[in-house]
């Protein structure tokens, strides 16, 4: 019976905490798609192409997604000290505890969600992102919205598109190596169009080198519209491409799921290139569930038993939130040093996550036990 109790109990501070999570979270990606669709609908007014209001925000749907590694550990802060301070003004929380039910047990209810939390976004909402990242660059292709070119590497190869003053070219490679300024590539194609994608010519090649703004390429066959076919052992096809542009350039990690990014980190490590920051965000998704946790420790130490006085609930409950911000903060800085190199990624990543979380067990222990 008395299990059952506890049970009852957790179950009721879990779903508490949901509550509070859900209001939060709500609030603050209702703000952040409301200044982007202000943002947008700006940029977009200037653009020769009308755009329609659906596309504005399916982009403010991508802004959110795209800030979900900031927004779910600020949502959680903040709900854990929503829900601490509400169970502590209503006594519930005084109540639980006069049962023997100590601030270990009931903050366990609420870890398991925010690690439950952590988990959906590390194996459905990445994948739903990366597909929105996806889904959004072919908008931004099809009404104009970027004028950049198109970059994008997979487990297959090197995929690029490159517009030119009346033509556009698709350029594939089945496989890249980077030594020193130059890139080496073999099993190329090369589509050329029009502006309306009327074919032009195919180029294809065994191998070929990239250097100085052209592609050197060897054991070429240029095919037309009439399929004639012509041969050259060497062909300079020019570009607009260079090494370092492919670098910087390259897919940006967020348009990559949790599940892709490993094979991707290998593939682009063996292509002689830095999988750094790709490395950092998949270490990113990876300990969610423990940065989340951090913030219920915080949230608890600031608010498990705030006093009856106005004033210090106030001071108290405003040192939890800045605070919290700090850590954060001072955790995207520490990734910022890891992704440079400085550091080891996977140091960087867990650091500032655990000390937190054993400071605040420390802190916990002396308020509770002495």
């Amino acid at each position: 019976m008395k299990i059952k109790k506890y049970n009852i109990i957790y179950k009721f501070l879990a779903i508490h905490f949901i509550k509070s999570f859900g209001l939060v979270f709500c609030c603050i990606a209702g703000i952040i798609g409301l200044f982007s669709i202000i943002d947008n609908l700006q940029s977009f007014a200037n653009k020769a192409k009308t755009i329609p209001f659906n596309i504005t925000l399916q982009y403010a749907i991508l802004d959110i997604f795209y800030t979900l590694n900031t927004v779910l550990p600020l949502s959680v802060l903040l709900a854990g000290i929503l829900t601490f301070w509400k169970l502590s003004r209503t006594s519930e929380l005084t109540v639980i505890r006069s049962i023997g039910i100590s601030v270990w047990q009931f903050l366990t209810p609420i870890l398991m969600v925010c690690f439950t939390i952590g988990l959906i976004n590390m194996s459905v909402l990445s994948p739903i992102n990366s597909a929105l990242q996806k889904h959004i660059s072919r908008l931004s292709y099809k009404y104009e919205i970027s004028h950049s070119n198109p970059m994008l590497f997979s487990q297959s190869g090197l995929w690029l598109k490159e517009k030119n003053n009346d033509t556009q070219s698709f350029i594939y490679s089945e496989y890249i190596k980077k030594e020193g300024n130059e890139l080496n590539a073999k099993n190329i194609i090369i589509f050329i169009t029009d502006l309306k994608n009327n074919f032009i010519k195919r180029i294809e090649a065994q191998s070929g080198t990239l250097k100085d703004h052209k592609l050197i390429l060897n054991k070429v066959k240029i095919i037309d519209p009439q399929l004639i076919i012509d041969t050259f052992e060497i062909y300079d096809y020019p570009t607009m491409l260079t090494t370092d542009k492919i670098e910087e350039n390259s897919s940006e990690p967020e348009s990559f799921s949790f599940w892709e990014l490993p094979g991707f980190i290998k593939f682009f490590e063996q292509s002689g290139f830095s999988a750094r920051k790709h490395l950092s965000y998949f270490y990113t998704l990876l300990l969610l569930p423990l940065t989340l946790c951090t913030m219920i420790f915080i949230s608890a130490i600031f608010s498990i038993s705030p006093k009856r006085n106005q004033a210090n609930i106030v001071l108290k409950l405003s040192g939890g939130i800045l605070i919290g911000f700090g850590v954060f903060f001072i955790d995207q800085v520490v990734r910022a040093i890891g992704t440079s190199g400085r550091i080891p990624i996977f140091i960087s990543n867990i650091t500032i996550p655990m000390v937190t979380i054993l400071l605040c067990i420390t802190i916990l222990l002396y308020q509770e036990d002495g």
